[in-house]
């Protein structure tokens, strides 16, 4: 697996959980949970950035830090998207 795949999959997992968000937002229904959706959004972009710069700057065995830096990725879109599904079932 080369670079650009790896940043093509990054890519990739962030443009989905920023879709989902934009999907929630349009059909919630609830404008007052907008700024919170928004603000998970930013922090996926956040994310992206960070971790293209990581990829760009390999530590040690590349083969075990790239796997070990999706590994990460994964984990971190995961709580995203736990936060996101408690964003909308909130009830205000």
């Amino acid at each position: 697996m080369n670079l650009r795949v790896i940043k093509k999959d990054i890519k990739f997992l962030i443009d989905e959980f920023l879709s989902d968000a934009i999907i929630s937002m349009s059909f919630n229904g609830d404008e007052s949970k907008a700024p919170a959706i928004v603000d998970l959004a930013n922090e996926a972009l956040d994310l992206q950035e960070e971790t293209l710069v990581k990829v760009n700057h390999p530590d040690g065995n590349k083969k075990v830090y790239y796997h070990n830096l999706m590994d990460e990725l994964l984990g971190a879109l995961d709580v995203l998207y736990d936060r996101l599904s408690e964003t909308v079932r909130k009830n205000n």
